[in-house]
């Protein structure tokens, strides 16, 4: 059976950061597939004759302390199904035209495959095999003066995996 267990869990050390740092975004092409190496980890995408797909990803940087990815198995175990719905959200600030062009581009686009830098340094794919999309979000210019002028995005994927870690390099970084 593929599906049984091959090793446990342990503790480990208290040595982990929450959030994240920043996020990219690239357009998934229709048919693209992820390039795993023997760890699962994503390092490029082919088409499906095998010939490589290149994405051209885009920075956005975060606040500190405002942004996260969240994981939600969802299983159905009189169906026998699972699926995973990853959840990104992230927080902008200061709202100007080229980022309302930005917000609605994304908000247009059915198919993005978002990798998330979290506080640990690793990355991790979020739509990887069938995109990820904006689920929700809010603009707004605040009413104090203290308030953001700015807002916040979630970008969805339900994918039949967990989140892939995916390769700095194939980030740029």
């Amino acid at each position: 059976m593929a599906c049984n267990l091959t090793e446990g869990l342990t503790l480990g050390c208290k040595d982990s950061q929450g959030g994240i740092e920043y996020l990219y975004m690239a357009d998934l092409p229709s048919g693209a597939i992820p390039i795993v190496d023997a760890d699962d980890i994503i390092t490029g995408y082919q088409d499906a004759a095998g010939d490589p797909v290149a994405l051209t990803f885009f920075k956005f940087e975060v606040p500190k302390q405002t942004s996260g990815l969240t994981t939600t198995i969802n299983a159905d175990n009189a169906a026998g199904t699972v699926f995973y719905d990853q959840a990104v959200t992230f927080v902008f600030n200061k709202i100007t035209a080229d980022i309302r062009n930005q917000i609605l581009l994304i908000a247009q686009n059915p198919r993005i495959f978002v990798v998330v830098k979290d506080g640990n340094g690793l990355f991790h794919g979020v739509g990887a095999t069938r995109g990820a999309e904006i689920s929700a979000g809010t603009m707004q210019t605040g009413v104090s003066y203290a308030d953001r002028n700015g807002g916040e995005l979630t970008i969805t994927g339900l994918e039949p995996d967990p989140p892939y870690i995916v390769d700095a390099a194939f980030v740029g970084e």
